[in-house]
């Protein structure tokens, strides 16, 4: 009996260390179903990849509807996208708001639609508004044949934003850095040449570049990608609000007191798949934006958005004060959160004019990256538009306000200039010197794929 009794021990003990080791039964099960859903994954991917490429093989085009995340890039109607017709990335839903309605399928989305911004959502809930561009040459000349070197660097490029979009924003060429020369693609280096960013703490630490000549190639090559995606699909995706740490959404505090660096690495950690590329805003494309608000949809004042933007001289409408536990409080001329106002937006877009200025991926003389439309505590008839230049590598109170923005596959870009004297008047502006107000705008664009297609 004592020996039945051991070997029935030994046997129950074998048994159990089958069943539980890190080499059991269960665990193998688990491993295998683990296993077993990763095949059923990849094999998704597979086909998904596979629809893909038959898709640009042969031209076809899927149909997206309302309220639903594509599973591919499509249109609306099933129909070749254009600047009329978006295309919706995958992994994207367009939405329909008040102003702008996708339609039903069949048809593109009525013109009037497109005019006040369609609007895209991710499943984290960032939004995106699409700016049509039917033309890309209004924004970069494609069959340029001279090179221009970035400066500080050996690299080139032959592509390079336009010397007027809109009036008063005029450009000169790649790797001219006298005061005033508002160019891109570009680096700064400082009027030393071993400033900003030829500085390893920037391009190194927080962008991973081994060197200035790498990031100058990642510009330049990202502004190719940006200009090439918007003249395929015919426009691309602005962030429908200002960047905040939770990224493109609404009634979240603005994303403030970092440097450019900082914003820049931000705005390319938005995509929701492997089809759109988020990067910060190109002044090119902030260009094309205001004008597509000042002359579609809305039609709003581009040279003076007192009257829809967050000033501290807004009027009508914009001078927004609302009323707290019996109190009236002024929330026009100071910073509030993404969206805070519907009178602060036009075609869909939010706080383009004023609240935190935007950064963009432009740059201005040796010293600094452009900024644009303004923030709570300037002149709306001053920076609806305009360029209003800061050194941008740090964070300190001086710097007083910018934003950033949001895109898919590139970034909609920022204005720079001088801040006028003016605003030592002004006790907003002298607030606006104990609090960092960087923020910058984020945008979309679609990748551009070459496949190559045997044995089908």
């Amino acid at each position: 009996m004592v020996v039945t009794i051991v070997v029935l021990l030994i046997l129950a003990g074998v048994s159990i260390s089958l069943i539980l080791d890190n080499n059991g039964i269960i665990k193998k099960s688990k491993d295998a179903r683990r296993e077993y859903g990763q095949v059923q994954t990849n094999e998704q991917a597979d086909l998904d990849n596979m629809s893909d490429l038959i898709d640009e093989a042969t031209g076809r085009v899927a149909k997206i509807d309302v309220n639903t995340k594509a599973s591919r890039n499509g249109t609306i109607n099933g129909e070749e996208g254009n600047a009329n017709n978006p295309t919706i990335p995958k992994g994207y839903t367009p939405i329909n708001t008040e102003t702008s309605n996708w339609g039903d399928g069949t048809y593109a989305p009525s013109q009037d639609s497109v005019d006040h911004g369609l609007v895209i959502r991710d499943d984290s809930d960032n939004e995106w508004v699409w700016i049509p561009v039917p033309d890309v040459t209004v924004m970069c000349d494609t069959a340029n044949e001279t090179e221009y070197t970035l400066c500080g660097t050996s690299v080139t490029t032959k592509l390079y934003s336009k010397s007027e979009i809109i009036k008063r924003q005029t450009r000169t060429t790649p790797g001219t850095s006298t005061s005033g020369s508002y160019r891109e693609p570009d680096l700064v280096v400082g009027s030393d040449g071993a400033s900003y960013d030829t500085k390893d703490t920037y391009y190194k630490t927080i962008l991973g570049f081994d060197s200035k000549e790498k990031m100058a190639e990642a510009f330049v090559a990202e502004y190719k990608e940006m200009i090439e995606s918007i003249r395929k699909y015919g426009g691309f995706y602005i962030g429908r609000y200002e960047l905040s740490e939770a990224g493109v959404k609404k009634n979240q505090p603005t994303l403030t007191n970092t440097n450019w660096y900082n914003l820049y690495k931000k705005c390319k950690s938005l995509n929701a798949s492997e089809k759109v590329k988020t990067e910060m805003i190109w002044g090119c494309q902030w260009d094309v934006t205001c004008n597509f608000i000042a002359n579609k949809g809305d039609k709003k004042d581009i040279t003076n958005a007192s009257s829809w933007g967050n000033y501290f001289t807004s009027t009508g409408n914009a001078k927004v004060v609302v009323t707290e536990n019996g109190t009236e409080t002024k929330k026009y001329g100071s910073k509030q959160n993404t969206g805070y106002s519907e009178y602060w937006k036009a075609n869909n877009i939010y706080d383009l004019a004023g609240n935190c200025m935007e950064s963009t991926q432009e740059t201005n003389s040796t010293s600094y990256r452009v900024s644009r439309g303004g923030y709570y505590g300037d002149f709306g008839s001053s920076y609806a538009a305009f360029n209003c230049g800061y050194p941008y590598n740090d964070n300190d109170s001086y710097r007083s306000s910018r934003r950033f923005s949001s895109h898919f596959n590139n970034k909609v870009a920022l204005n720079s200039r001088a801040w006028a004297p003016v605003w030592k008047n002004y006790q907003a502006d002298i607030k606006c010197k104990t609090e960092q107000i960087q923020n910058c705008s984020v945008f979309i664009i679609l990748k551009k794929k070459k496949y190559i297609i045997t044995n089908f």
